[in-house]
């Protein structure tokens, strides 16, 4: 039985993203002060895919995303940032694709969102599952849409974690994490991670 992620109270278990395979990464990293900030991949051959074990999900309703890939920070609305983290303000920042929004609390910690239109979708995320560095695992759909939780390194018992969204089959959106210690949910950043992509996913259905 397929399991989904909704927005609201309910917790998701912990998963993770490596972002746009040979294309893009992004990561998290517990010393940045901006949750997904992207690091350039380096190009794998075709020929010789790192994964041959996993099938990559397909989206079977497209979402289009166009009028959100620069303004990112519009995926949240005041009353989601509120729920999601208790949000008092957010910034939108430059990234290798299309620009980043954070949103933080009044303790700095923050969730982080950006879309990457044409970079390959979770494919790109896949062919770097096998990676030696970082982590990836296969997430509960988000609200319909296919994810997994990945990145180039493994903070998820320092209080971050990264979530990739298929929206397309060439594009995906990822939701990250930066906990401090003295976060409720600390412990499971990928749950907040979750609830902050499940809540992207209402926004952009709402948009389409």
């Amino acid at each position: 039985m397929t399991s989904r992620i909704v927005t609201g109270p309910e917790s998701a278990k912990p998963v993770t993203f490596a972002a746009a395979g040979s294309l893009v990464l992004l990561a998290v990293t517990a010393c940045s002060s901006t949750p997904g900030t992207p690091v350039p991949a380096t190009p794998e051959s075709s020929s010789t895919p790192t994964s041959t074990t996993r099938s990559v999900p397909k989206v079977s309703n497209p979402l289009d995303a166009t009028k959100y890939e620069q303004n990112p920070c519009a995926l949240l609305s005041q009353a989601q940032a509120t729920e999601v983290i208790n949000a008092v303000r957010h910034r939108q920042g430059k990234g290798l694709v299309a620009p980043l929004c954070s949103w933080y609390d009044d303790r700095d910690n923050s969730v982080g969102l950006g879309l990457l239109p044409g970079q390959g979708g979770l494919a790109g995320a896949y062919t770097n599952a096998d990676s030696d560095s970082g982590y990836f695992e296969a997430a509960p759909d988000v609200n319909g849409y296919p994810a997994v939780f990945a990145g180039t390194t493994d903070d998820r018992k320092r209080g971050g974690c990264q979530i990739a969204v298929g929206i397309k089959d060439d594009e995906t959106f990822t939701a990250s994490v930066l906990l401090d210690k003295s976060f409720p949910g600390y412990a499971d950043p990928c749950a907040l991670a979750a609830k902050t992509a499940a809540a992207a996913v209402t926004t952009l259905k709402a948009g389409a």
